[in-house]
C-alpha cells in the first residue's frame, strides 16, 4: 500500500495534518522548480549555443547576461558569469574576464564555479604585465593551431616577444616559439637561443625551467653539439633526471666508438684490399676463391642463424625491432668472406695471423656498432653506449 493509502488509515486529525504537510512540501517543490526556471534555462540556452557546430557565441553571451540579473538562482548565476568570463577570454578581454570571475565567486561562493573563477583570476594576474597586451598577441597565435604552425606568424612572434616586459608572458611564448621550431618546422638551432633563454629567467617556474633544459639538451645534440649538450647537463643537473644526464655524456663515448669504429673498418679495408692485390699480382688469386667456396655455405649459416634467431627475439618484445639484426647478418656475411681471402692468400707467420684474427674481430664489432648505431640506437644503452 503506497503512503497515501496509509494516510487515509490514520486519525482524523492525524490524517489532515499529514496531507496539509504533503501538499506543503509540493507547492514548495513547484514553487522552487518555477523560481529556478528563468536563470537555470538561459544558461542551459547558453550552453547549448556554445556547443553547437559552430559555437553561437553572440546568442550564447545574451542568454548569459540575462541570466545573471535573475537573482533567482546563485548556482546558475555563478555559472552565467563564469561562463561569461570565458567568452571574455577567447575575445581577449582579460580584463573584464577578471571582473566577471569576481562576479562569480560573489554570485555563488560556495560552488565549483567559484573555486574555477578563483583559479582563473589567480592565472590572469599571473599574466596581467603590459595591460595585458603581451598576452593578447601570444594568444592570438597559441589559439590559432594554423597559426602556431605557420612559419612567417611563429617568427613573428619571436620577433615582438623580445618588446615584452619580463613575466610569465614572455617565457610561455618563448616556449611556444621554441617548441615550434623544433617540432614541427625542424628548426632545432634556432630554437637554442630562446631554450636557454627561458632555462636561465627568474620569471619562469621550475617545471618550465626544467623542461626548457631537457629541450635545450635535445636541440645541442640534433644539431651535433655533443660536447655543449653534456657541459650543460653536466652544470644543470639538479634541474635533469639522473638517467638522462647519463645518457647525455654516453653520447660523448659513443662518438668516440663511432670514430674508432670507422678507423678500424677503414683499416680492414685497407689492408684486405692490398694483401688481395698482391695475391692478384702473385697470381694467388685461384687459392682464395677454392677457401671461399669451402667456407661460404658455413658462412651463410652462421649469418642467417644470426640474423633469424637475434630477429626472433627482438620482435618478442614490445618494442623490439628485427630490422637491425637482419641487417646486421646481410653486412658481417661479405665481411667474413673477405677475410677468410685474404687469410688464405696472406702472410701464414703466427704474428700476421694473429694481427689478422684480431683486426677481423675488431672489424665485425665495429661493423655490428655502426649498423646499429644506423637503424637501432636504442639498443646501444645496453652495451653501456
Amino acid at each position: 500500500m503506497d503512503n497515501a493509502g496509509r494516510a487515509w488509515e490514520l486519525p482524523g486529525p492525524m490524517r489532515w495534518a499529514l496531507l496539509s504537510l504533503m501538499v506543503a512540501m509540493t507547492t514548495l517543490a513547484v514553487t522552487r522548480t518555477a523560481w529556478a526556471t528563468e536563470a537555470r534555462s538561459d544558461v542551459d540556452a547558453a550552453n547549448a549555443a556554445l556547443t553547437a557546430e559552430p559555437p553561437k557565441r553572440d546568442i550564447a553571451r545574451t542568454a548569459l547576461s540575462q541570466a545573471t540579473t535573475a537573482n533567482d538562482d546563485p548556482t546558475a548565476v555563478g555559472e552565467a558569469y563564469f561562463l561569461l568570463g570565458e567568452l571574455d577570454e577567447g575575445d581577449g578581454a582579460f580584463a573584464q574576464a577578471l571582473v566577471d570571475d569576481r562576479a562569480a565567486i560573489d554570485a555563488a561562493s560556495n560552488t565549483r564555479w567559484a573555486l574555477r573563477a578563483s583559479d582563473r583570476i589567480d592565472w590572469l594576474r599571473a599574466r596581467s604585465e603590459g595591460d595585458f597586451a603581451p598576452l593578447r598577441r601570444l594568444e592570438k597565435v597559441r589559439r590559432d593551431p594554423a597559426a602556431s604552425s605557420d612559419p612567417t606568424v611563429v617568427d613573428a612572434l619571436a620577433h615582438d616577444l623580445e618588446s615584452f616586459p619580463p613575466g610569465a608572458v614572455r617565457v610561455e611564448a618563448r616556449m611556444l616559439v621554441a617548441e615550434a621550431w623544433i617540432g614541427r618546422m625542424h628548426r632545432p638551432g634556432d630554437a637554442i637561443g630562446e631554450l636557454r633563454q627561458v632555462a636561465e629567467d627568474p620569471k619562469a617556474d621550475p617545471l618550465t625551467q626544467r623542461l626548457a633544459e631537457r629541450e635545450l639538451i635535445d636541440a645541442l645534440v640534433a644539431t651535433g653539439r655533443i660536447d655543449e649538450a653534456a657541459a650543460e647537463a653536466t652544470a644543470h643537473k639538479t634541474r635533469l633526471d639522473p638517467r638522462f644526464v647519463k645518457q647525455v655524456g654516453r653520447l660523448i663515448v659513443r662518438r668516440a666508438v663511432r670514430w674508432g669504429s670507422i678507423g678500424v673498418l677503414a683499416t680492414f679495408a685497407l689492408l684486405a684490399v692490398a694483401g688481395l692485390a698482391r695475391a692478384g699480382m702473385r697470381r694467388k688469386l685461384g687459392m682464395a676463391l677454392r677457401e671461399l667456396r669451402k667456407l661460404s655455405p658455413v658462412a651463410a649459416l652462421f649469418v642467417a642463424f644470426v640474423a633469424v634467431a637475434g630477429g626472433v627475439l627482438a620482435s618478442k618484445y614490445e618494442s623490439g625491432n628485427a630490422a637491425p639484426f637482419l641487417v646486421l647478418g646481410a653486412g658481417v656475411l661479405p665481411l667474413l668472406l673477405v677475410a677468410r681471402a685474404w687469410s688464405a692468400v696472406g702472410s701464414q707467420t703466427a704474428a700476421a695471423r694473429a694481427a689478422r684474427a684480431l683486426l677481423c674481430g675488431a672489424t665485425v664489432i665495429a661493423a655490428a656498432f655502426m649498423l646499429l648505431d644506423w637503424l637501432g640506437p636504442q639498443y646501444l644503452p645496453g652495451f653501456g653506449l
